[in-house]
Formats: C-alpha cells, sequence, structure tokens
C-alpha cells in the first residue's frame, strides 16, 4: 500500500472534485480516496454511492473502515469482497452508517448481516450475494420500504414477506441442484407480496415453469428465465433437449396468457431455440407460435428478448418488439454478437 505526505495530500484535496459516485477496486485506491476524504470534509460528505470490489484479499481492513467511517451520508453501498473472515466482516461494517441507506448490494454473510441490517430502516433494493444455507439468518428483520431482491432461494421468504416486494431476482448460489426452483415454488406461494418483476434460473429438468410459476405470481409485467447448464445424473443430454418446457408450442402459449399484464419476457438458455441458429424467420415463427392464438397476440406482451447457445462461440442475443405501425408482427429490435450478460436486460 502506498502512503502519502501530509502536505500532499492536503495539494491532492484542494484540487480533488466532489464526486457522489466513487468506485474503489484496490486496496491502494480506497488509501488514496480515504488520505483525500480525511482532508476535505467536502469530499467526504459529498459522497452519496460508493461501490467497492476489491477481487483480492485485503492486507489491512483499517483504510476500508475509516472509509466507511468518512462517508455518513451513503444512500448506495455496494461491498464486494473475498477472503474476508465472519470477525473481518464484522470489523468493517460496524463502521458503516446504514441509516440513509437506500440500496444495498454485497457478498457479506447473512450471519454478519442480521447485526447491521435492523439499522437500515430506509433500505428500498437489497442485493445479498451469498449462501446462507437452508435457513436464513435474516428471518424476523422488518425492512418496511424494502421493493427490490436479489438474494438465494433460502432467503426468499423472509425478504419478501415484507409485503412491499415488487421485483425479485432468484439466483443461484448454492449447492441446491435440481431443489431450487421448486424451493422458489413454494416461498413465493406464502409470500405476503405483490411481485411485478421476476428473474430466476431453473434447472434442464424442471418442467412446466410458466403454469407454476403462474401459480403464485400472476400479476407479472416482466418474467426473466435462464437455464443453467448443468445434467442431472443419470440424465441424457438428448432426453433433456427433448423435454424443454417451450417444446410443445401450442402449451408455451397458453402457459403465457396465464400471465394477462405481462410486458417483457426474457429467455437464456445454452441450447439453440431453433434449427437453424441465427435465420431470422425461423425465430420469427417461433416467437409467433408462442404469443399468437389464432392471429390474436397476447394482450400485454410487447418485448421478448432470447438469448440462446448462451456462453457458447456461437451465442447469439435477440430482442423483439410487437410493432402494430406497419403490419403487426414481431420486429427485430436488436441482434448482439458476442452478447455480454449486462446486455440480457
Amino acid at each position: 500500500m502506498r502512503y502519502y505526505t501530509r502536505r500532499w495530500v492536503r495539494h491532492l484535496s484542494e484540487l480533488a472534485p466532489v464526486r457522489e459516485i466513487v468506485t474503489l477496486t484496490t486496496e491502494d485506491s480506497v488509501g488514496a480516496f480515504v488520505s483525500q476524504a480525511s482532508q476535505s470534509h467536502a469530499i467526504a460528505s459529498g459522497v452519496k454511492s460508493l461501490h467497492v470490489n476489491i477481487k483480492a484479499g485485503l492486507a489491512s481492513l483499517r483504510a476500508l473502515r475509516r472509509c466507511l467511517v468518512l462517508l455518513r451520508h451513503l444512500e448506495d453501498l455496494e461491498l464486494h469482497l473475498v477472503g474476508l473472515s465472519h470477525s473481518s466482516w464484522v470489523h468493517v461494517l460496524r463502521s458503516a452508517n446504514f441509516n440513509d441507506l437506500k440500496n444495498l448490494s454485497t457478498n457479506a454473510p447473512h450471519s454478519v448481516l442480521c447485526r447491521f441490517l435492523p439499522k437500515a430502516i430506509n433500505v428500498q433494493h437489497l442485493r445479498l450475494l451469498s449462501y446462507c444455507g437452508d435457513l436464513c439468518q435474516l428471518d424476523n428483520i422488518s425492512f418496511p420500504h424494502l421493493t427490490d431482491v436479489t438474494a438465494a432461494t433460502a432467503c426468499v421468504i423472509p425478504l419478501t414477506n415484507q409485503g412491499h416486494v415488487e421485483r425479485l431476482s432468484v439466483v443461484d448460489l448454492g449447492p441446491e441442484g435440481t431443489t431450487a426452483f421448486p424451493r422458489m415454488l413454494k416461498s413465493l406461494a406464502s409470500s405476503t407480496s405483490t411481485l411485478t418483476l421476476l428473474h430466476i434460473d431453473f434447472d434442464l429438468s424442471d418442467r412446466d415453469i410458466l403454469k407454476h410459476i403462474s401459480e403464485v405470481t400472476p400479476n407479472l409485467t416482466a418474467l426473466k428465465l435462464i437455464e443453467k447448464e448443468s445434467l442431472p445424473q443419470g440424465r441424457s443430454l438428448r432426453s433433456l433437449r427433448q423435454r424443454h418446457p417451450w417444446n410443445g408450442s401450442s402449451e408455451w402459449q397458453n402457459d403465457l396468457r396465464h400471465f394477462p399484464r405481462l410486458h417483457r419476457f426474457l429467455l437464456g438458455t445454452p441450447i439453440s431455440l431453433v434449427r437453424m441458429p441465427g435465420i431470422e424467420r425461423e425465430e420469427l415463427d417461433l416467437l409467433r407460435a408462442w404469443t399468437c392464438i389464432k392471429s390474436t397476440p397476447h394482450p400485454n406482451l410487447m418485448y421478448i428478448t432470447l438469448w440462446y447457445l448462451a456462453e457458447s462461440p456461437s451465442a447469439m442475443l435477440k430482442s423483439w418488439k410487437w410493432e402494430t405501425r406497419n403490419g403487426i408482427d414481431w420486429v427485430l429490435q436488436a441482434h448482439v454478437i458476442p452478447p455480454q450478460w449486462n446486455q440480457f436486460v
């Protein structure tokens, strides 16, 4: 870690602009920012959004702790660290001011977060990227303003039972395998929230996906499904390809109608959705088969994004929109090769 003289730091602080958003990706960058913020109240008080993503182990927690102490008006905190013990996480987080936080994204263990999140009474968006086992330790914590959650399957029940959650992303963080999707459905069935946006991963062996989701969250306006590339023991890839949930167009078509308010649908899969990948006519026929019944379109579905052959050299991302101006049909809006995950939105 570099060290700076007070005179040099004071000089840099006078030149440094006040920033609302600060991104730190190395231990050195944390130290440099802390040195400036320590010398300038304007710099420290002006930061509203802090993003700390350090992929290497920290030699010392002192600068990071000092950073969180100085920034007392944070509304957005992203804190992703590797290799920290339970006690080190406690040491870091007890320095943070959670009172004004509206957005929190972290990979801190839930056994640590349960000590601090009760202070985050104003949090609206919660992104928890750590696996906490079968029983989530965030149960019985109240989040009166929570509307947006990203978490593992085991954490869905305590977080969505707040009654205000509208957007949910269920991520695969642990060894749940083929039980993740059924557990997620069970969690949603017991939730008191009215979800409008749902993002989930599903397994090759999951069946009747749309039907089961519609039974517990029929009022979705946006649905994002990502097929995990995993092969259950004792099953051949060929047999599983033959039983994908969208293979029966009429069944998939009827199941989509169970979401009368659905406006946007996204599907990602490691296999091809059409016989000849990249041929627009085949993709168009597929979309028509899914969404139109005797030329009558889905009542609200306007956008469909397909990412097929995902994670392969031939991956394709196609975004379609239902157009009524120049005839009535699906119109290709974007074609991305090769796609990135942040484009699949």
